[in-house]
């Protein structure tokens, strides 16, 4: 008896079948972990990069040189970068594995949104750049 018969007489599905989809679903949720992450160092690195250096200009904070929140704010969001472009590699690299054993998609949704998201912060990155005079 095949496995399709199988399937169809105790209406369970094939145990492997099983074990890739739950493995896809664990490579989604890293990916979703990976962009929780990146999202994180680049929010905070914006924070320090912008609104420190603004408040730097308007002498609310004293005693501190321009240049360090600026340099470390523009240091977490280009970590958050490599952070996200480094998950969705390695999302790609296992994706592929598993589709070797007739699993996985190519481009899940969350891989989607993690490219959208990483041109976004480049963007980002680039606008801030420009509009506090570095570039």
């Amino acid at each position: 008896m095949t496995t399709d018969q199988e399937e169809k007489k105790t209406g369970a599905p094939d145990p492997t079948e099983l074990a890739v989809i739950r493995t896809s679903l664990a490579l989604d949720r890293t990916l979703l972990a990976w962009m929780r992450t990146s999202l994180a160092l680049i929010g905070f690195g914006f924070t320090l990069a912008r609104f420190v250096h603004d408040m730097i200009e308007k002498g609310t904070l004293l005693g501190v040189h321009q240049s360090y929140p600026r340099q470390l704010g523009f240091t977490l969001m280009g970590l958050g970068i490599a952070t996200l472009m480094g998950g969705a590699f390695e999302h790609i690299r296992m994706s592929r594995k598993l589709m070797k054993t007739g699993g996985a998609t190519t481009w899940p949704a969350s891989l989607i949104f993690a490219c959208v998201l990483i041109v976004v912060a480049i963007l980002l990155t680039i606008s801030l750049l420009r509009e506090l005079a570095i570039i």
